[in-house]
């Protein structure tokens, strides 16, 4: 049998989930047991153990003739054994993603009348209850609203929301909630004691990481890790999680806090070639921002910058899910927090000094005729200005990790039939005009303005009409065409 199966709580003191646990054992104590519970909350963090034990505890023959106090299963009672097996007819578990008709709720409403074969009471576990049907959720309500004394209902769900009112008004509920990475942990020592398995805290830390808070998703994971051994080592962990693990996570995060975009975007690059698992990754990388962002609180430091990037990584683990480079939406929220009064750690060797401290003003170009001069195709600035929303939307369809880089730069002006967009840092510009996301941008500018290409321009964040006094090395700009060409193509000339 699988680790979960083998090692599924036999008892409500044994379930890993402490909220849960305290208000079963609370039920027990008071011996107030309802005919019908509605268990809710996301797959593998113990519903079905939860249910089966609860099945136990009213059959087991040391609850029997009791009102109150009722005790855990004893586990050696004839009752107890037929449930652990899975072999008894009075307990039957419904899947009700396969079985959700309203035949099926209907042939259920029949046989609940008839008294138990073997147990005291009979107990119906319908898991996914929220796929049952409208009319079976009729079906089912009438049973519920007069339940026999010899029944009780166990409906598990994940989406609580499908479930009417009618039904879940008829529960007892008990909410589940996503497994804390210390529950994990706790679930995961149980199995490493009972396989000898060699593995640190450290190491089921990081595989408690990895599982989005499910208990069964943790099992499975040290499950695949075990079969190459009875030892975890790091490069065993590495090959499973996909991911570098902690200590290169936190470099990571380390290099994007201190501006080493080299560093960051190698690792990345790395990380595509291992396959590293994106939702893993951000998972990683929050926890880690959130406890360096309290660090900084209790040391009375400013934690603003942490506070940007956990905003930022949140917003791009939504979209790791539709972005055809899982990886991208966080290799650009660690590279967007460029420039947020931090230097760069390793500025690019080809940087003049005037790109490393004062990058050349960039006046923009605004003006209809100005913009007509530049334009082969009749297109202006405005034109471009004006569709630029709907620009994004296609984007944001075609590509969400694009349409979001998008949003980052400014188009400037038309030159013949490429549109001139203003980027931030080099990282833009180099993403931007890769081949491959170059086709998918100019894909979706045909749709708004006709065929049309674009190229990027590094300019300053803050577009200046006019050089600032410490500007010393940037000749004043006087109004007109000409002296804009020459500024653009001295700003060429420096970024390249």
């Amino acid at each position: 049998m699988s680790f979960y199966q083998t090692y599924r709580p036999k008892k409500i003191a044994e379930l890993d989930l402490f909220s849960v646990r305290e208000v079963l054992l609370s039920s027990l104590a008071s011996g107030k047991i309802s005919h019908a519970y509605l268990f809710v909350g996301p797959r593998g963090s113990g519903k079905t153990s939860a249910a089966r034990i609860l099945a136990q505890i009213i059959n087991c023959q040391e609850n029997q003739n009791k009102s109150d106090g009722f005790s855990e299963p004893c586990g050696q009672c004839e009752s107890c054994q037929v449930i652990t097996k899975g072999s008894s007819v009075d307990v039957i578990e419904i899947d009700a993603a396969s079985n959700g008709l309203v035949d099926d709720i209907r042939e259920l409403r029949e046989r609940v009348r008839l008294a138990p074969v073997q147990l005291a009471k009979k107990v119906y576990i319908i898991d996914e209850v929220h796929m049952v049907s409208s009319a079976g959720f009729n079906a089912l309500l009438k049973t519920l609203e007069e339940p026999p004394e010899h029944a009780l209902f166990i409906l598990c769900t994940t989406e609580s929301q499908k479930v009417p009112e009618t039904i879940a008004s008829r529960c007892a509920r008990v909410n589940f909630t996503k497994a804390t990475i210390e529950e994990v942990v706790g679930s995961l020592m149980k199995v490493v004691e009972g396989e000898k398995i060699e593995a640190d805290r450290e190491t089921l830390q990081e595989i408690a990481e990895a599982t989005d808070g499910s208990f069964r998703e943790g099992h499975k994971l040290l499950e695949q890790i075990a079969a190459f051994g009875k030892k975890i080592d790091r490069s065993i962990l590495t090959r499973i999680l996909g991911t570098a693990g902690r200590p290169s996570v936190k470099r990571l995060l380390e290099a994007a806090i201190s501006q080493d975009t080299e560093l960051v975007i190698k690792t990345f690059d790395e990380m595509e070639k291992t396959s590293a698992k994106a939702p893993v990754l951000a998972t990683s990388l929050l926890i880690l921002a959130k406890t360096e962002m309290e660090n900084c609180i209790r040391e009375s430091r400013s934690p603003e910058m942490y506070l940007k990037l956990i905003d930022s990584l949140i917003n791009a683990a939504d979209k790791i899910k539709i972005s055809p480079l899982p990886l991208l939406p966080l290799e650009i929220a660690l590279l967007s927090i460029e420039g947020d009064g931090h230097e760069r750690s390793k500025p690019s060797k080809t940087e003049s000094p005037l790109t490393e401290d004062k990058p050349a003003p960039v006046k923009e170009i605004s003006d209809n005729k100005v913009t007509q001069k530049f334009s082969a195709t009749g297109l202006s600035i405005e034109d471009v200005k004006t569709g630029w929303g709907s620009f994004l939307g296609y984007m944001s369809e075609s590509n969400g990790s694009l349409a979001g880089m998008l949003r980052l730069v400014q188009p400037m002006y038309v030159e013949g039939k490429a549109v001139v967009f203003s980027v931030t840092s080099r990282f833009q510009q180099e993403m931007l005009e890769r081949e491959v996301k170059r086709k998918v941008i100019e894909e979706q500018m045909a749709r708004v303005w006709g065929p049309m290409t674009f190229r990027c321009v590094l300019t300053d964040k803050i577009i200046r009409t006019q050089p600032s006094l410490e500007d010393e090395n940037v000749a004043p700009v006087d109004d007109g065409v000409d002296t804009v060409q020459g500024v653009m193509l001295t700003a060429e000339k420096i970024f390249g």
